[in-house]
């Protein structure tokens, strides 16, 4: 006899249907799923994903959570409901509204006939739309600010946003998930979803490489809690046969059917060497051959006399940085390196060493004119000091529009550009010396990596030169 938490736990009708389909066109199939943690070469910013080793079992880190939102339904036919707060725990969310009546809470109407005695019955009211703010108060109607969300559709709470829901309908029900930071969360290192799993394959031939390039679409039957869970410095990569794969998005959710699409990429050949399986064999070394070492260093330089400049925002490199960054911070992008000897000088060991010129673009986020402008003498302070780099250019400091269309706001973005000269051994040299400031403490709780990420004698020894 089914038992209460059985009712409680049932899917609804089309999505029981759905399941059943499921699993008849996947065989029951499963698909695993490893857990691996990130690590930041802090000799030139690289990243790398280390696998948890299975004998572990759980990791705990800090992560996320899944709380309710501040409300569940209007209250009063046309006034705007806050559901989600502003504060630095929560980072995100999702706003439902339920495709059926049933599920909205709304009551049947009765409707007058135009002629007596002629459909003289109640019906039904339609299923309607909720209207979405993320600045204030929503209003019924769409306006520059407020977004109309049709029956069954969702749309995503951008950061630590606060938001606001308004309806026609007093006592509409929509529902609202709120993703909150958490201290702690424990996370399997080995996971298995039962679900469906599509991929397509094709190879393009570039003009460096021909890759294999897959897209992977994973339907499953239940949501996967621990991807809600997992912080930025955790992912996790699933395995299908000879196919390696993580998720970068989840499609839109159809609470009727109750399946949850996870959509991604296999893992290129060009970039499989940042996937470590085996931690004995990961010996990081200095990929960059540009002045990238010389801007990471930066982040750590304190002067030797009282009164001098330091960074005043973190930087990482271009395209390596850490998702949902607090402001301010910069990116370094090197644009173009060029030499400035016909040929390199080769050292007592072979090194090759040359004079280099590098273009390099600094984007900051949530700098104000004076903090960039800082930035700026601070650049020209270290020049000055120890001429790692010598400064051929300085361009001005330009504003960069980044719009996001929720909020009708741009983000406060700079960028600076720079042409610097430098020895190529001089690069290295600061790399090496970066190794007595690195503070690698990305793998708390793992012992196995302690004497290969942890130990700067280990660390030093597996950088050439």
């Amino acid at each position: 006899m089914p038992t209460v938490a059985d009712a409680l736990n049932a899917k609804p009708p089309l999505a029981a249907d759905l399941a059943a389909a499921v699993k008849d066109l996947s065989a029951n199939q499963t698909i695993a799923f490893a857990l691996y943690q990130r690590y930041v070469n802090p000799l030139d910013g690289m990243n790398y994903w280390l696998r948890v080793p299975s004998a572990q079992g759980t990791v705990t880190t800090a992560g996320l959570k899944l709380r309710a939102g501040l409300a569940t339904k209007t209250k009063v036919s046309g006034e705007a409901i806050q559901v989600a707060p502003r504060g630095n725990r929560v980072v995100g969310g999702l706003i439902t509204n339920p495709l059926s009546v049933a599920d909205q809470g709304l009551t049947s109407l009765y409707v007058e006939p135009l002629i007596p005695g002629l459909l003289d019955y109640p019906t039904s009211t339609p299923a309607e739309s909720i209207f979405v703010d993320f600045t204030g108060p929503a209003s019924c109607s769409e306006t520059a600010t407020t977004t109309e969300l049709a029956p069954g559709e969702s749309m995503e709470i951008p950061g630590a946003t606060p938001a606001w829901v308004n309806a026609l309908t007093g006592g509409h029900h929509f529902s609202v998930v709120l993703h909150e930071t958490a201290p702690t969360v424990s996370l399997p290192t080995d996971v298995k979803v039962q679900g469906s799993f599509h991929y397509d394959s094709m190879t393009e031939q570039r003009a460096d490489a021909t890759v294999d390039t897959s897209t992977v679409v994973f339907t499953s039957l239940s949501e996967i809690q621990p991807f809600n869970q997992i912080g930025p410095d955790f992912l996790y990569i699933g395995s299908y046969r000879d196919i390696r794969f993580a998720f970068s998005s989840r499609g839109y959710l159809y609470e009727q059917a109750d399946l949850y699409h996870y959509v991604g990429r296999a893992i290129y050949s060009t970039t499989a060497t940042q996937v470590v399986d085996d931690v004995e064999t990961f010996e990081p070394e200095v990929f960059n051959s540009n002045s990238i070492p010389i801007w990471m260093f930066m982040n750590y330089y304190e002067p030797p006399y009282p009164g001098g400049l330091t960074c005043p925002f973190q930087l990482y490199p271009a395209f390596l940085v850490d998702g949902n960054t607090p402001l301010p911070f910069g990116s370094v992008h090197v644009e173009r390196t060029e030499a400035l000897m016909p040929f390199p000088v080769l050292g007592q060991r072979m090194e090759a060493d040359q004079l280099c010129r590098d273009r390099v673009v600094i984007h900051m986020y949530g700098a104000s004119n004076r903090l960039a402008s800082d930035f700026r003498e601070f650049v020209e302070q270290y020049s000055k000091d120890w001429n790692a780099i010598g400064i051929a250019t300085t361009g001005a400091i330009t504003d960069a529009n980044q719009v996001q269309s929720e909020l009708q706001v741009i983000a406060q973005r700079k960028s600076i550009t720079f042409e610097v000269n430098y020895l190529q051994s001089v690069s290295r040299d600061v790399a090496r010396q970066y190794i007595l400031k690195a503070k690698c403490n990305f793998y708390p709780g793992l012992p196995e990596l302690a004497g290969v990420i942890n130990a700067p004698d280990n660390l030093s020894a597996a950088v050439p030169g």
